[in-house]
């Protein structure tokens, strides 16, 4: 019951980014998913007493997924938000560990910031780098301002 809540989650959040946008740059719901369900298997496996590994695996392997689903629907090279999402789920149970961080809606916004435009820019490099297009660097920093502005309130309202 609890993956079929998620994968609807997921497809749910892929058609809310094609149709939500705002000044003229879509948003990036697929960082907020990754970072939810992050801190919710860090918070489920540390009420289990279970390693911090488990939680770990549980996000990457679910970051992948969602990069992949990403990269496909795009139609661009497959990597980049495999790449992207898998680090965003690695790094989110480890994070919002008690010896790093604990979890307060101010840190939440700022780290929510820092993984929006580190998805960005992992998600443009590599499409850079493998495939030659090219971006202009202001309207690559906008776009990824805006997202960031965009998911403030989530990573202030998203408990784990």
């Amino acid at each position: 019951m609890n993956a079929l809540k998620w994968i609807v989650l997921a497809l749910l959040v892929f058609l809310l980014q094609t149709q939500f946008y705002f000044m003229r740059y879509f948003s990036n719901l697929t960082v907020i998913l990754v970072y939810y369900f992050g801190l919710k298997s860090q918070q489920r496996n540390s009420d289990r007493d279970y390693s911090g590994s488990k939680a770990e695996f549980e996000s990457v392997a679910f970051g992948v997924i969602i990069g992949l689903m990403e990269d496909v629907i795009s139609g661009s090279i497959i990597g980049p938000g495999l790449l992207s999402k898998g680090l965003l789920g690695l790094m989110t149970p480890v994070v919002f560990t008690d010896m790093i961080f604990k979890w307060t809606p101010l840190w939440g916004a700022i780290v929510i910031i820092i993984f929006t435009l580190f998805d960005g820019m992992v998600v443009v490099c590599s499409r850079i780098m493998f495939t030659g297009i090219h971006v202009s660097g202001a309207t690559l920093f906008q776009a990824m301002f805006v997202q960031s502005i965009m998911n403030i309130p989530f990573g202030i309202f998203l408990l784990p």
